[in-house]
């Protein structure tokens, strides 16, 4: 991923400026999270100051009951008595009974007409009225309203140590709005900071702290869930924030709990719009930064680098070095292409004088190659003249033979060096050829009595190869022409050159050379002694010539004779300009 220039420039960039914009992001954070901060602080404080309302007014209760309960109570002034104390409660209470001490109700003042009467309605509340059952326990009990927890307080009225009869009062455990006075600190609970408070009663029932708004918030799942968990394992205080909502819950009275719901105030959505702004704005910025300072990385930097090594390629390719860098470029990278251009130029005359060596050397080897040729064919137009003066006909025939393995090492010479930067033997050219000259030598024709089949592949064979297969072919064509059709019989000669498929894993591009006639046969040839002579003579030659080349040979006198080479051909020798070329190649390699 970092291997180009302009990949490690980018790279630099971010790991310099990110820093920064992470410290930016951090501050931003951080600021976010004090406002955050402050509504779980203030949520905290709803929910303090309302427990603290709520135990004053329990309090409060409890004192006026035990204060009623000492006073001399009776059915003559109860009913003065209980609406005085509904007068100090502000009308909170559902029901003030006084009873005898068997518990039987004589005197029951009923809740305000100004109250909701859904508000004191609850399926757990006993009946008042003496019917039989045991007399009232004496304490608190809270009890499950319609519209939220009732209290019922049971205070006995003492005699002389003797109960005369009891006090029952059950009231709501918040409080109504419409009954606070104003100016009431109660009133200003959740009106200034978008807060909810709510009662929380063992079972999971929620209801409004005041009954006669009796509307409860909808709450995620999670929360419900998480409230559940509170209430399983008897929690006395939790606090947590959801979807942008804080949540306080905090044991109120017995059973029952205080939870406290605010929701975002006007300053937090702000804080939290200024957040995203301030991240945007950080973002926005370091991405500009990041495209201004990669286009001018760009321009002043990749670029020329790109320049200067696409000059370097094409100089490879064989074109002259031309970065064509300007002076606006880094200094470094000026220098680097006057470096290159220097190197290049160098390499440049020296290659050129390496080729020109190579071409001379080339031309030398084919010149060698060129007097060999003549040369031998000197040597066998000498053999020709000194036959033509000899009377015996053995020896003219050995003279003749001598002759045409001169003329084969003759024409060997002009296939050797080819012009495809190897030294070596192309064989099909070559064969067709040195066969033609065969036949002409004895005044034959490769398409009239006897035919010249020729299947040669495209196979190159090195110098070392070559001398012995062109005198194995003079030897088998000779004597084939010579022997192998007596008294004008016609037949053909076939020579072919394939690779064999599929070789030994050590025999790698192994070829096999087929060649002979479908004469009269080597055993029937054998009808003279000086015959028999040349033709043992001309088989040892081909024995010989083919150990030289490691091939298996293998004679066969099956209709004809036929003679079945099997070698691998080695790697031809490359010639002195290709070697040149890949000794400029190797140091432009190493150069780069």
């Amino acid at each position: 991923m970092l291997d180009t220039v302009s990949a490690r420039v980018m790279a630099l960039i971010v790991a310099t400026t990110l820093p920064l914009a992470t410290i930016a992001g951090l501050l931003a954070w951080h600021s976010y999270q004090e406002n955050v901060g402050n509504a779980l602080s203030r949520t905290e404080k709803d929910a303090q100051t309302a427990l603290s309302e709520l135990s004053s007014d329990m309090d409060q209760t409890h004192t006026v009951l035990d204060m009623l309960a000492e006073r001399d109570v009776s059915a003559d002034n109860a009913l003065r008595e209980f609406g005085l104390v509904q007068t100090i409660s502000q009308h909170h209470y559902c029901s003030l009974v006084l009873t005898d001490q068997e518990g039987r109700p004589s005197v029951v003042l009923p809740p305000p007409s100004s109250q909701d009467p859904a508000i004191c309605t609850s399926g757990e509340l006993l009946p008042t009225l003496y019917d039989g059952a045991e007399r009232p326990n004496i304490g608190v009990d809270v009890l499950k309203g319609n519209r939220g927890p009732l209290i019922r307080f049971v205070v006995p009225l003492m005699n002389q140590g003797v109960i005369g009869g009891y006090i029952i009062a059950v009231r709501t455990l918040g409080w109504q709005r419409s009954h606070l006075p104003l100016g009431d600190g109660r009133l200003l609970l959740g009106v200034n900071d978008n807060a909810r408070h709510l009662l929380l009663m063992g079972d999971g029932s929620i209801f409004s702290l005041f009954p006669d708004h009796p509307g409860t918030p909808e709450m995620p799942a999670t929360v419900h869930d998480r409230l559940k968990a509170d209430l399983a394992r008897h929690a006395l205080h939790d606090a947590f924030t959801v979807k942008g909502t804080t949540y306080v819950l905090q044991n109120a009275y017995g059973p029952v709990s205080l939870l406290v719901v605010t929701e975002r105030t006007h300053e937090e959505n702000r804080a939290l719009n200024i957040f995203l702004i301030r991240v945007g704005l950080i973002a926005g910025l370091l991405a500009l930064e990041l495209i201004g300072v990669a286009l001018a990385a760009r321009a002043f930097l990749v670029e020329p680098l790109e320049r200067l090594a696409l000059a370097v390629a094409e100089w490879r390719r064989g074109a002259s070095f031309d970065p064509r860098i300007n002076r606006s470029i880094p200094l470094e990278i000026r220098h680097l292409e006057r470096a290159f251009l220097r190197a290049t130029r160098r390499l440049t005359r020296h290659e050129r004088e390496l080729e020109k060596s190579a071409h001379h050397q080339d031309m030398l080897i084919r010149e060698i190659h060129h007097r060999v040729k003549n040369n031998l064919q000197v040597v066998a137009s000498l053999l020709n003249l000194q036959a033509s003066r000899i009377r015996s006909h053995e020896a003219r025939e050995e003279f003749r033979l001598v002759r045409d393995r001169v003329r084969a090492l003759a024409t060997l010479h002009r296939y050797l060096y080819s012009e495809n930067g190897l030294s070596a033997l192309d064989v099909q050219s070559f064969l067709e050829e040195l066969c033609s000259i065969l036949f002409s030598a004895h005044n034959m024709n490769t398409q009239t009595r006897i035919r010249l089949k020729l299947d040669i592949e495209h196979v190159l064979i090195s110098p070392d190869q070559a001398v012995p297969v062109a005198l194995i072919v003079t030897e088998v064509v000779s004597n084939a022409l010579r022997y192998a059709f007596p008294e004008n019989r016609s037949g053909v000669i076939r020579i072919s050159l394939r690779r064999v498929a599929n070789p030994p894993p050590e025999k790698e591009g192994l070829v096999e050379l087929e060649l002979g006639d479908n004469g009269i046969g080597l055993d029937a040839s054998r009808a003279s002694e000086s015959r028999t002579r040349r033709e043992g003579i001309g088989i040892q030659l081909i024995r010989g010539f083919a150990r030289q080349i490691n091939a298996d040979l293998l004679i066969s006198n099956d209709n004809g004779t036929w003679y079945n080479l099997k070698f691998v051909p080695a790697d031809p020798i490359p010639t002195a300009v290709a070697l040149a070329q890949q000794a400029i190649n190797q140091s432009d390699s190493a150069n780069t």
